[in-house]
């Protein structure tokens, strides 16, 4: 026993000597990079491109010193917060005050704040981004492999999927969570928003929803899975963040371009594939978190990465909606090396110019940490940023609502360039993950089929509804109408049938305001889900 005591007291006291006692900011030198500077043994915490945020001990200064370019920060990193911050809308960094935290330096990619929660829900009513700081080594891939063997997808299905992607439907998905009150983290109606964004998942065919909770006081995130029937362990996902902040935070934070956008394009695309296979497994999920400095997928890449899970590609989507006339381009900003990201937009942006009508813009950089692929970038996976080039002028007020096509003071005022985004999001999923229809259906009997979703017209107008399928409701077949807030308005059964009408009325007879409305098909244990906007 006294053995054992004084070996793990020998381990304990190894272990604060090895701590490190300083983070600093290293300049590697010409044809070196952040990978150069870990292969020393140096613990690497940022790559920033030019430079890199290190941890060191002092026994580690003298040969860092000799070797790369070395400034300190700050001493005793474990017992603190850091935060990079980059300002938005002439924002200066210099208006940043006591109550915020302390600069430590300033950077061309953003100041480096020493801070804490109470500093962070401060910067959070600031036009600011924030990533936070890891202080955990990071992960550098040892092979910068390129474009993955592809399956072979027919791209007649590929167009049928394209097709698919709705103007109103993403629309209609922007409004609801805007509707909320707040999805501000830390504020209730933010864990309501990301619970709904669970259940749309549920709805459309996911083999596994679930909400990931990574943080006390902090909403969860909700995760969707499609597994692969071939190779489930190859993996591939679309994302964006469901949280929001704003000058008003935390009771009022609509948040409709920042990232309602983004959330929808994740959403669509889980509809959009609700009756199609895959070889891979497809992961749709939707973030909390990310404005408090990434920390919901900052959470789940860490997961995944202790999980050994092969994330080949992620597909990042934030703030998708915004751009004026003949400005109305999407950025894709992926990363040179470590990793190597390139072949992930060249990919994106080919879809999309062969598919789709989008305005795409190829962006490289060594670093762009202000928004979720970044947490994907730390862990080594291959991933991208897709975010509106025109910036919209409300990012982070009560402002980003949706306005009209064009418009300059709003978030959201290009929903086709959202639709356009999403369309080559859904058209590069389909190609790397291998999607195909299944053909166990259509072998069986037709009596015995269920009936799927054709269409819901019209899908922007007043009543009635035309609820379109593609065989008739068994026995026991439903369609089910619910309001925006999810509650159950009609309950339409009609064995038989495989067109039915909803007059907009509810299960009373009283006719029902306009608005977003949900229609559910249940069908032999199979369910799917529509969306309509009734007018007036």
């Amino acid at each position: 026993m006294m053995k054992n005591a004084a070996l793990t007291a020998l381990a304990v006291t190894t272990a604060v000597l090895a701590a490190p006692s300083y983070l600093a900011i290293v300049e590697p030198g010409p044809g070196q990079d952040a990978s150069s500077v870990a292969e020393t043994g140096i613990r690497v915490v940022e790559d920033m491109g030019r430079w890199c945020l290190v941890l060191v001990t002092e026994e580690e200064l003298g040969p860092l010193g000799q070797t790369f370019g070395t400034r300190l920060l700050d001493s005793d990193p474990g017992a603190n917060t850091y935060m990079l911050v980059m300002p938005r809308g002439g924002f200066d960094i210099g208006d940043l005050d006591d109550r915020h935290g302390s600069v430590l330096a300033t950077l061309d990619c953003g100041a480096i704040v020493r801070t804490d929660e109470a500093g962070v829900f401060e910067m959070n009513a600031l036009p600011v981004e924030l990533a936070r700081i890891r202080l955990e080594p990071l992960e550098f891939p040892e092979l910068d492999q390129g474009l993955p063997a592809l399956p072979s997808v027919d791209d007649s299905l590929v167009r049928v999927l394209a097709d698919r992607v709705e103007h109103d439907s993403i629309l209609g998905t922007i409004q609801r969570l805007q509707d909320f009150s707040s999805r501000y983290s830390r504020h209730e109606s933010c864990g309501a928003a990301i619970e709904w964004v669970r259940s749309k998942l549920e709805g459309y065919g996911c083999d596994t929803t679930f909400l990931f909770p990574f943080r006390f006081g902090y909403a969860p995130n909700a995760v969707g899975i499609r597994y692969g029937k071939t190779n489930p362990d190859l993996i591939y996902g679309i994302c964006g963040h469901v949280d929001n902040t704003s000058d008003a935070q935390p009771d009022h934070c609509p948040g409709a371009d920042d990232n309602a956008s983004g959330t929808a394009a994740a959403l669509e695309a889980a509809r959009v594939f609700q009756d199609v296979e895959f070889e891979h497994t497809v992961q749709f999920l939707g973030f909390a978190g990310e404005e408090q400095g990434l920390y919901g997928s900052d959470s789940m890449a860490q997961w995944s990465r202790n999980r050994g899970d092969s994330i080949l590609a992620m597909l990042n989507f934030d703030m998708i909606s915004y751009g004026r006339e003949d400005t109305d381009t999407l950025e894709v900003v992926g990363k040179w090396s470590n990793p190597a990201c390139e072949w992930l937009v060249d990919f994106f942006l080919a879809q999309a110019d062969t598919f789709t009508t989008l305005k795409g813009k190829k962006y490289m950089t060594n670093y762009a940490p202000y928004s979720d692929h970044h947490s994907y970038w730390q862990r080594g996976y291959v991933s991208f940023c897709g975010i509106e080039e025109d910036f919209t002028p409300e990012y982070h007020t009560i402002g980003d609502t949706i306005g009209p096509l064009y418009y300059l003071w709003c978030g959201t005022n290009n929903v086709p360039m959202a639709t356009q985004a999403t369309k080559a999001a859904v058209v590069s999923l389909a190609k790397l993950a291998g999607a195909y229809l299944p053909t166990g259906v259509q072998e069986r009997p037709a009596d015995t089929r269920p009936a799927r979703l054709a269409g819901v017209s019209p899908s922007l107008g007043p009543a009635p509804v035309s609820i379109r399928l593609t065989a008739p409701l068994g026995p026991a077949g439903t369609v089910e109408v619910f309001d925006a807030t999810g509650r159950s308005v009609a309950a339409l059964a009609q064995a038989g049938k495989s067109e039915v009408v909803w007059e907009g009325t509810d299960n009373s007879g009283s006719r029902v305001p306009a608005g977003i409305y949900l229609f559910r098909v249940f069908d032999r244990a199979r369910t799917q889900t529509a969306k309509a906007v009734l007018t007036e």
